[in-house]
C-alpha cells in the first residue's frame, strides 16, 4: 500500500487512509513512542528556542515534569510561584502542532473550561502564552486515575460503578447546560481521585469541545477538519464518525457515555481498538455507524466462553465455588450473580444510550442518570419498551412482603374452588386460544400476503429518475421502514420475504446505494438457499445481484467470482441456451471489462448477445444494453469505429422503435463521433437522442438535462459559442425546477454554461451566475460541500480576471478556511493559498501576499505526484504569481530564479468534460 508519510507520534509509516497526522494504532493508544531522531544543527537550534523542558518558566509557573501528551497538547506538572504557591498542571501546544485549527481547538479548551463550575470538573486557573506565543492554560492538578481503572483497582460491584457514573453523567449535564459538549469522553478524561476517603472522579480534557450554542468560544474557532477525527475511535458516536461530521450536539457525549457504561459493566469497549486498527478508517467508520453491538450481557457470556469459564455440574454437586472470569473477579463477584444483575435493565439502558440515531438515544445526560438511578431503587427504567409483566416484576421486588401475602390469599380461595372447576376453565381456554390463533394466523398471513404484493408493484415501478433528485432522501426512508417491517410482518412467509429484501435490493441499486442494496442481495441469497438449496433458479438470480453490487462498490474479483458461479448454475439448470444464462453473461463481461480484461470480455459479451436476440428478439430491452455493453468495452480498447459500427446497428436493429435504452446508443455514438473529430455528425446524434428523451420522459427529466450538457459542448467544440450558451442557460433552467440542486447533472450545467461565458468575456454575467448558484445551494448544502467549494474558488478566480482583488480576497478566505478544515492535506487547499497571495498582491499588499505565494507554491510542489494531470499548470500559474510579486518588489535576481522554474504558461483549458456520455 502506498505510503502518506510517516506518523508524527511514533514514526511509523502511515497508510493514505489515516487521518490528522497519527497512525491508528497511536490513536487509539496502542503505538509505542518511537526512539526520538537526532535533529539536524539548524533544527537544533530552532528547537533549544521552543521547545520546553523541566525548569524553564513560563508565567508565574516553573515546569517540573511532563504528566501527559495528546493529540495537540503537552501538560506538565509545574509549580505555581506567585501569587501563591501551589502544584498545577499546565497544559501547552504541543511542538509541531501549532495549525490554525489546532490552535483554535487550544484556545476554545481555555474558554470552555473558564465557563464551568462544577466539582466533577477539573477548574481552569490560568490561561496565557509563551513567548513564542503558544497558547497555554493551567487547570487544577487532578492526582487520580482513570475511571475504569479505580473501579477495577477497588474491585467495586456494579452499584458503586454506577454511583461513580451518576456523577459522571451530573458532570457532563453541567457542561451541556454552558453549551459545551466535550467530543472526546473516555475513562483516561475522567479521573478518580479521594475526598475524605470518598472517590471523586473529574472530568478533565475539553481540548475539543464545542460550542453548540450560538456563542462563540473564540473568535478563532474553528469548526472541525473534514475527515480528520476529533475523539478516540471506540468511544466516537456515529455522527463523529461520518465524513462531514454534521448534526453533532450533546447527544453525541450520550453515545460516549454509553460506551463508558458498557465497558464499566463488562471491562470492554462495544467494538475492539486492535480490530479497528487492523480494519482500517473506512471499515472504522462503517463498523461505528453501522454495525450494531452485542448487549453487555451477552458480551459477558461470550467472555465466559472465551476464557473457557463453565460452571460444571460436577462441582456444583461437590460445593465448589464457580469459576470466576477476570471481568467478574474485578466485580468481586461469580459471573453467575454478575450476568442476572446487568441482563435486563442495564442492557436497555446501555443500549438505548448507544442507540446509532441521536433521536433514539436519552435526550440529556440527566435522563440517562435519572434511569439508573431508578435501576438502583428497583423502579422501572424508561429504557425499552417495558411490558406489563415487567413492570409487575418491579412492583413484587420493591413489596415483596406485601405482594408475598396478598399471593398466598389468593393461591388459597383458587385452590379452594375445587379441582373440577380449574379443568373445566382450563379446556375451555385452551380451546378458545387455539381457535383464535388459526384466525389470526390466516388473517395475518393474508393482510402480509397482500401488503407484499403491493409493496412488489411499488418497488417495480420506482422511477429510476427518483434517484437523482431531491426525492431519493423520501424514497431511502420508506425503504429502510419497509425493511425493519419485514423480520416481523414476514417472518412467517421466508419466501415472500426473501423476494421482498431481493425487490428492495433492487430499488436501492436505483437509488445508487449500493451497500444496502448489497445487504439485501446478501439476506435474499442466504433465506434461498435454506428455502431451496444450493442449486436453485432463485439462489443463482441473487447470485447475479449481489455480484452486480459488488461490481458497483469496485470490489470487482468478489463479484466475478459470484458471477461465474451465477452462470455454472444457470448452465446446469436451463442449459447453454436461456435468458438467464444471457443475463449472466452480461454480467459477467461487465465485470471483466472494468478489470480490463477485455478479450475475455468482449468474447463472452457476444455470446451473450447472439442469445438475446435469438431468444428475446431484436426489439427486447436487453438487446440493447448488450449492444450497448459491447460498444462500450469495444471504445475502451481504443477501437473507436469499431464501436461506432455497434451503436449504429443498435439503432438499425430498433427500426424506429424508441425506448430509454436506445437513447442511451444515441448520447454515446455522439460521444463516439466526436471523440473522433466528426463534430457534424456529433450533434445530429445529439440532438435525436436529445429530441427521444424529451418524448419518452419529458422535458424535465435528467436525462434531457444531460442530453442538453452534451449538445452544448458539442456545439462549443464546433465553435458555435451563441448556440452552445443558449443551449447550456436551457440546461441549467432545467435543473433547477423539480429535481433540486442536489443533481449532479445540475453541476455539470452550470460549469458548461460557465464555460460558454468565459469564452465569450462575459465576466460579469459569469459572476451573477456563480454568486446566483452559491446563494441557492447553501440554502440546502453544507457549507463545505465539496461543490460549494468549486462554486468559491471558481467565483475568486472570475473577480481576480475582473481586477476585484479586494472582493476576490474575502471569497477567497472564506473558501480557504473550509478547505483547510475539510482538506487540509490537500492540493486543492495550497492552490487557495496561492491564489490568497494573488488577491494581495493584486493590491499591492506585497509583504502580506509572500508568504502565502511561497507557502502556496511548495504545498502543491510536495503533493504534485497526486495532482491530475490537467490540474499541474496551476503549479506554473503559482511561479508566475511569485515572478511577478519580485518583479514588483525590484528583486531581480529572485525573479529570475523562479523564471528558471517557469516555462511559457500554456493557454488556459477547457475543464474536463464530465459530461461526455461515453466515460
Amino acid at each position: 500500500m502506498k505510503e502518506s508519510g510517516k506518523c508524527t507520534q511514533c514514526g511509523a509509516a502511515l497508510r493514505p487512509d489515516a487521518p490528522g497526522g497519527h497512525c491508528l494504532a497511536c490513536l487509539f493508544g496502542l503505538g509505542r513512542p518511537a526512539a526520538p531522531a537526532k535533529p539536524p544543527a539548524l533544527a537544533e537550534a530552532v528547537q533549544a528556542i521552543i521547545d520546553h523542558r523541566p525548569g524553564d518558566r513560563i508565567g508565574h509557573y516553573r515546569l517540573l515534569q511532563q504528566i501527559g501528551e495528546g493529540s495537540s497538547g503537552i501538560v506538565y506538572l509545574a509549580e505555581q510561584v506567585s501569587p501563591v504557591r501551589r502544584h498545577v498542571a499546565l497544559k501547552i501546544i504541543k511542538l509541531g502542532m501549532d495549525t490554525r485549527s489546532v490552535i483554535a481547538r487550544f484556545e476554545a479548551e481555555r474558554q470552555a473550561l473558564a465557563m464551568m463550575d462544577h466539582p466533577n470538573i477539573a477548574k481552569v486557573l490560568d490561561a496565557g502564552a509563551t513567548p513564542v506565543g503558544r497558547p497555554y492554560f493551567v487547570m487544577e492538578l487532578v492526582r487520580g486515575i482513570k475511571l475504569t481503572d479505580y473501579c477495577d483497582r477497588k474491585q467495586f460491584a456494579p452499584r458503586p460503578r454506577l454511583e461513580l457514573f451518576i456523577l459522571v453523567c451530573q458532570a457532563i449535564q453541567h457542561a451541556h447546560q454552558k453549551g459545551i459538549i466535550h467530543r472526546d469522553l473516555k475513562p483516561s478524561n475522567i479521573l478518580v481521585t479521594e475526598l475524605d476517603g470518598r472517590p471523586v472522579p473529574k472530568i478533565i480534557d475539553f481540548g475539543i469541545a464545542k460550542a453548540f450554542t450560538d456563542e462563540r468560544l473564540t473568535d478563532k474557532t474553528l469548526h472541525t477538519a473534514y475527515e480528520t477525527h476529533i475523539g478516540t475511535p471506540t468511544y466516537m458516536s456515529p455522527e463523529q464518525a461520518g465524513l462531514a461530521g454534521l448534526d453533532i450536539d450533546t447527544r453525541s457525549d450520550i453515545y460516549s457515555l454509553g460506551v463508558l457504561l458498557y465497558e464499566l459493566l463488562t471491562g470492554h469497549t462495544p467494538f475492539d481498538a486492535k480490530e479497528f486498527v487492523a480494519a482500517g478508517l473506512d471499515a472504522m467508520r462503517r463498523a461505528i455507524r453501522e454495525q450494531e453491538p452485542t448487549k453487555p450481557s451477552t458480551r459477558l457470556v461470550q467472555e465466559l466462553a472465551a476464557t473457557g469459564s463453565r460452571f460444571a455440574a460436577d462441582a456444583d454437586r461437590q460445593h465448589h465455588a464457580a469459576p470466576m472470569d477476570a471481568v467478574a473477579a474485578r466485580r468481586r463477584l461469580h459471573v453467575k450473580e454478575l450476568l442476572p444483575l446487568v441482563r435486563g435493565d442495564l442492557d436497555w439502558i446501555v443500549m438505548k444510550a448507544l442507540e446509532k440515531y441521536p433521536a433514539r438515544r436519552y435526550e440529556t445526560a440527566s435522563a440517562l442518570a435519572l434511569d439508573i438511578e431508578r435501576y438502583l431503587d428497583n423502579e422501572p427504567v424508561l429504557a425499552g419498551s417495558p411490558s406489563a409483566t415487567y413492570r409487575f416484576q418491579k412492583l413484587v421486588r420493591r413489596n415483596r412482603v406485601a405482594v408475598a401475602a396478598v399471593t398466598a390469599v389468593a393461591v388459597a380461595l383458587i385452590l379452594g374452588l375445587g379441582s373440577s372447576l380449574l379443568l373445566f376453565f382450563r379446556e375451555k381456554a385452551s380451546l378458545e386460544r387455539a381457535v383464535a390463533a388459526e384466525q389470526s394466523a390466516t388473517a395475518q398471513a393474508r393482510k402480509s400476503q397482500t401488503v407484499a404484493e403491493f409493496l412488489k408493484v411499488m418497488l417495480k415501478s420506482l422511477d429510476p429518475a427518483l434517484a437523482q433528485g431531491r426525492h431519493a432522501r423520501i424514497l431511502h426512508k420508506i425503504l429502510d421502514q419497509t425493511v425493519e417491517r419485514i423480520a416481523t410482518d414476514l417472518a412467517s412467509q421466508p419466501e415472500i420475504a426473501a423476494e421482498m429484501r431481493s425487490l428492495i435490493g433492487h430499488a436501492y441499486w436505483e437509488l445508487e446505494d449500493y451497500a444496502k442494496a448489497e445487504a439485501m442481495y446478501r439476506e435474499a441469497l442466504q433465506a434461498r438457499k435454506e428455502l431451496f438449496g444450493e442449486a436453485h433458479a432463485l439462489v443463482a438470480t441473487s447470485l447475479n445481484d449481489l455480484g452486480n453490487a459488488l461490481s458497483m462498490e469496485d470490489r470487482l474479483p468478489e463479484a466475478e467470482t459470484l458471477h461465474r458461479q451465477a452462470l455454472a448454475m444457470r448452465q446446469a439448470l436451463f442449459g447453454n441456451s436461456h435468458p438467464d444464462v444471457a443475463a449472466s453473461l452480461t454480467s459477467l463481461a461487465d465485470t471483466l471489462t472494468d478489470q480490463r480484461k477485455l478479450p475475455e470480455a468482449e468474447s463472452l459479451q457476444r455470446a451473450a448477445l447472439a442469445m438475446q436476440r435469438a431468444l428475446l428478439g431484436d426489439q427486447h430491452p436487453d438487446v440493447f444494453i448488450s449492444f450497448n455493453n459491447l460498444a462500450r468495452l469495444l471504445r475502451l480498447g481504443g477501437r473507436l469505429p469499431e464501436a461506432e459500427a455497434v451503436y449504429r446497428e443498435a439503432l438499425a436493429v430498433a427500426k424506429g422503435h424508441q425506448n430509454p435504452t436506445l437513447s442511451v446508443s444515441l448520447a454515446r455514438l455522439a460521444g463516439v463521433l466526436r471523440a473522433q473529430g466528426k463534430l457534424a455528425e456529433a450533434e445530429i446524434a445529439s440532438r435525436e437522442a436529445l429530441a427521444m428523451r424529451r418524448k419518452l420522459l419529458g422535458n424535465q427529466h435528467p436525462q434531457v438535462s444531460a442530453s442538453l450538457n452534451e449538445l452544448a459542448i458539442i456545439q462549443q467544440d464546433q465553435g458555435k459559442f451563441a448556440e452552445a450558451g443558449t443551449t447550456a442557460r436551457e440546461a441549467l433552467k432545467n435543473q433547477l425546477n423539480p429535481f433540486g440542486d442536489q443533481d449532479p447533472v445540475l453541476f455539470e450545467s452550470i460549469y458548461i454554461l460557465a464555460d460558454m461565458l468565459r469564452a465569450e468575456g462575459k465576466l460579469a454575467e459569469l459572476e451573477t451566475l456563480f454568486r446566483d448558484q452559491l446563494q441557492s445551494m447553501r440554502e440546502r448544502l453544507p457549507a463545505d460541500d465539496p461543490e460549494i467549494l468549486r462554486l468559491l474558488t471558481e467565483l475568486n478566480l472570475v473577480l481576480v480576471d475582473q481586477a476585484k482583488f479586494t472582493a476576490a480576497e474575502a471569497v477567497v478566505r472564506e473558501c480557504l478556511a473550509l478547505s483547510e478544515k475539510k482538506r487540509p492535506d490537500d492540493w486543492r487547499t495550497f492552490s487557495l493559498r496561492s491564489m490568497l497571495g494573488d488577491t494581495l498582491l493584486g493590491q499591492k499588499k506585497y509583504v502580506e501576499a509572500e508568504p502565502w505565494l511561497v507557502s502556496g507554491y511548495s504545498g502543491m510542489k510536495r503533493r504534485e505526484s497526486k495532482m491530475p494531470e490537467g490540474d499541474q499548470r496551476r503549479l506554473k500559474e503559482a511561479i508566475g504569481r511569485l515572478v511577478k510579486l519580485y518583479e514588483a518588489t525590484d528583486r531581480p535576481d529572485q525573479a529570475a530564479e523562479w523564471k528558471r522554474n517557469l516555462t511559457p504558461l500554456e493557454p488556459a483549458a477547457g475543464r474536463p468534460r464530465a459530461a461526455d456520455p461515453c466515460r
